[in-house]
């Protein structure tokens, strides 16, 4: 995988991502800030006998051109799949919808999906290398949403871990809370191993990655 687009409207997005490729070694990458201006050149590439690898694309676009065919990045990889069916997608977006997710991989056929944030660049070099592997790939926020209907199935305990957590206290600190409230498991061991089940549970790297997952799913 060498050649590489970048469909982004935002300048300082489309540079983030651009500098992240660079640091990965890639060089041919091309972009655009338009959904139509970018099919153009996914389509040029193809008939020149030089087709791009991969898009990633945001979903939402936001710009002044008021005459456009394609609205938004779902119809741009429904335009560029119908040429290029062997093309990689990524979306990169802030969307974390569970329909808008689950159809862009069940109908589209995306490669991964990734959600803007504090850790979204990381996790897009983690999409990346995971579809080089020919590997699909979800960050932990999209695979949270992705499982949603389990994540409503949380009980009392392991929200309330969660909202210690999410106000920095330690475990041993959480450990004499729990027992200040007469609530067990409340030993630093069993403490630990609900932290880590949680950790596993949404993918997080750790537990300030844990936090920031439950948080953008409401959670706490």
């Amino acid at each position: 995988m060498d050649r590489i687009f970048v469909s982004e409207d935002i300048d300082s997005n489309n540079l983030g991502v651009t500098t992240t490729l660079q640091n990965m070694g890639y060089t041919q990458i091309g972009h655009s800030q338009y959904c139509d201006d970018a099919l153009l050149k996914l389509q040029k590439a193809i008939l020149d006998g030089n087709p791009y690898d991969l898009l990633i694309t945001d979903l939402s676009f936001e710009n002044p051109r008021s005459k456009k065919k394609l609205q938004n990045g779902q119809e741009l990889i429904v335009a560029i799949k119908a040429i290029q069916p062997t093309l990689k997608v990524i979306v990169f977006s802030v969307e974390d919808d569970h329909h808008t997710i689950t159809t862009l991989f069940s109908d589209q056929k995306i490669d991964a999906y990734v959600c803007k944030g504090l850790n979204g660049l990381s996790e897009l070099q983690k999409s990346i290398k995971a579809i080089t592997k020919h590997e699909q790939y979800t960050c932990p926020i999209a695979t949270a949403v992705l499982q949603q209907k389990n994540v409503l199935a949380l009980d009392d305990y392991d929200q309330q871990l969660l909202s210690y957590l999410s106000k920095g206290y330690t475990q041993l600190e959480i450990s004499t809370l729990l027992k200040e409230k007469g609530i067990s498991p409340n030993s630093v061991r069993s403490i630990e191993g609900n932290i880590s089940k949680l950790k596993d549970y949404f993918n997080a790297t750790n537990t300030t990655h844990l936090v920031y997952v439950a948080s953008s799913l409401g959670l706490i």
